[in-house]
């Protein structure tokens, strides 16, 4: 198809000063989303800025606007400032907005992450950028996205990849698929709920001074006013040593993808715990630190907080910890290929789980058991497993739980060869990580999709889950998805005869694989490039 075939979407960027990467960020993401999805649907992407606005007459930002309203989205990113009077409003960024809104123009709005110690003590300018958001969610006109310092490119091109997703031929417009506020509203709520549980059992003036923040920020949350609940998360963040609510904190980071904040707490949490010889609390924290360290490729210093938090839990006699420990422990060796090893640590969970009549632990073994039998081939026994897990969860109402084990069966039935029935199962798996903001769940399911469509030969629509997965692993920093995802892009380069592309991502993958210990499956991805290497053509 010729340029001139091609549609042309127009997307306008707005933006305050003290963004100018973000801008030409911007730029350099609409020609990467034309060459890797819009082309391939007839569209192409015109990127439009104050840059391009052409000199006339009339107040300069009325230019700007009579441009912005014959675009098709308008995307629009803030972080500390706000920007200067324009005559008809605060700043021309408030304007901008005002106008996409009035237009009724698709918008996209992003915030840049400010640091704890600017949220403390805000000047007039991030003032009024707070004030915004806060309007944002009152008004819920529109989803918002927050990245923080290098995310910005990844995060574009995730969400306009999925705008794309949306294109309507017929209404000549995309729908927004769903963002990602309403997931992150409903697990922040989840997370101050279990904040506050904790925090009513303290008795200290110390911790009746943190409840009160946090009923605080509960009640912020239930109104939808995330920038107010964030804040006093900083607080908490800052000022409390209390290891109960040290890992509650932990948790909310890790589960929203912020996996430094995560890191940094759980060690917080460790140090405290030992300080006042609360052994309980550090066996928790060690078991956290495990599993922030294993989706961060550290395999050695994952078994080793687990053993940790393990030994600990024997000393204490604590039953439900030896479990989730174990549990912990199988998934480390089944990501280095140990399935020996990985399932004797399941069974050992599931054992102690059963004991203790431990539902939602017992939903999880299974699940892992399932994995290792899928691993063998085993395909019958691993969907048994995953059956079993799906009944508990859906039992017990965990979404979360669902999610994972639809994604797991869609993997038997692929395995199979019945492709329909993993897409769906998949697809299912998707739309539950999405709504609940899960961006692991989302990276999985988006290279699960991808493998169904490499199996059936549609190579764009592979490549086009596959960018997505990897934009998703990249940001939260979870390696053994790296891993997995650049050796199926390097089949799609193999497919298409590009011998280059597919010898770079098989090179990278190599190394991952390494680095995790998987050395089975970097052998056979060095087996691929020996042989691209004895290829004449190649």
């Amino acid at each position: 198809m010729s340029h001139r075939d091609l549609r042309v979407v127009r997307v306008f960027i707005g933006s305050p000063g003290g963004l100018e990467k973000e801008r030409r960020e911007f730029f350099e993401t609409i020609d990467l989303v034309n060459t890797i999805k819009a082309r391939t649907l007839g569209l192409l992407l015109e990127a439009v800025g104050w840059e391009d606005t052409l000199p006339g007459r009339g107040r300069p930002q009325a230019i700007i606007n009579e441009e912005l309203k014959t675009c098709d989205l308008v995307i629009l990113t803030v972080w500390r400032r706000w920007g200067s009077p324009t005559g008809a409003y605060s700043s021309g960024f408030e304007e901008e907005y005002a106008v996409a809104h009035e237009a009724n123009k698709d918008i996209q709005l992003y915030f840049k992450s400010v640091s704890k110690d600017r949220l403390a003590d805000p000047g007039d300018q991030l003032k009024r950028v707070l004030a915004f958001r806060k309007r944002i969610e009152a008004e819920r006109n529109y989803l918002y996205d927050t990245y923080a310092d290098g995310e910005w490119r990844q995060t574009l091109l995730v969400n306009l990849c999925a705008w794309l997703d949306g294109w309507d031929e017929d209404d000549a417009k995309p729908t927004l698929p769903p963002g990602p506020h309403p997931a992150r509203q409903r697990e922040l709520e989840r997370q101050i709920e279990a904040l506050q549980r904790e925090l009513e059992a303290l008795k200290s003036e110390q911790g009746q001074e943190v409840a009160r923040l946090a009923q605080r920020a509960h009640g912020y949350a239930q109104r939808g006013e995330l920038t107010k609940a964030e804040i006093l998360f900083a607080e908490l963040a800052d000022e409390e040593t209390n290891p109960d609510v040290l890992n509650q904190l932990g948790l909310f980071y890790r589960q929203t993808g912020d996996l430094d904040g995560a890191r940094s707490t759980f060690e917080q949490m460790a140090r405290v715990a030992e300080a006042e010889q609360d052994p309980e609390a550090q066996a928790i924290a060690y078991g956290n630190l495990g599993l922030v360290l294993r989706t961060r490729g550290d395999l050695s210093g994952a078994e080793a907080m687990h053993r940790k938090a393990l030994t600990l839990n024997e000393q204490l006699g604590r039953v439900e910890g030896m479990a989730s420990q174990y549990g912990n422990l199988g998934l480390v060796l089944r990501t280095r290929g140990d399935l020996d090893g990985a399932e004797a640590m399941h069974r050992k969970s599931l054992e102690l789980d059963q004991q203790l009549n431990r539902l939602e632990g017992m939903a999880s073994d299974y699940g892992n058991l399932g994995l290792v039998l899928r691993a063998r081939g085993d395909l019958d026994g691993a969907e048994a497993m995953h059956r079993k897990a799906l009944a508990i969860e859906e039992q017990l109402g965990r979404e979360e739980g669902m999610a994972r084990d639809f994604g797991n069966l869609g993997l038997v039935m692929k395995a199979r060869g019945d492709l329909d029935g993993a897409e769906e199962m998949h697809r299912k798996s998707l739309e539950l990580s999405t709504q609940l903001g899960r961006l692991e769940g989302m990276a999985s399911q988006y290279g699960n999709l991808g493998n169904v469509l490499l199996e059936r030969g549609d190579l764009t629509g592979a490549e086009t889950m596959y960018v997505k997965s990897l934009g998703i692993d990249d940001k939260i920093g979870r390696v053994e998805g790296i891993a997995a995802t650049k050796k199926n892009l390097g089949i799609v380069h193999q497919d298409r005869n590009d011998s280059n592309a597919a010898r770079a991502a098989w090179t990278v993958a190599v190394g991952v694989y390494e680095r995790l210990g998987n050395h089975a499956k970097a052998e056979e991805l060095r087996s691929w490039l020996s042989q691209l290497d004895d290829d004449p053509d190649a």
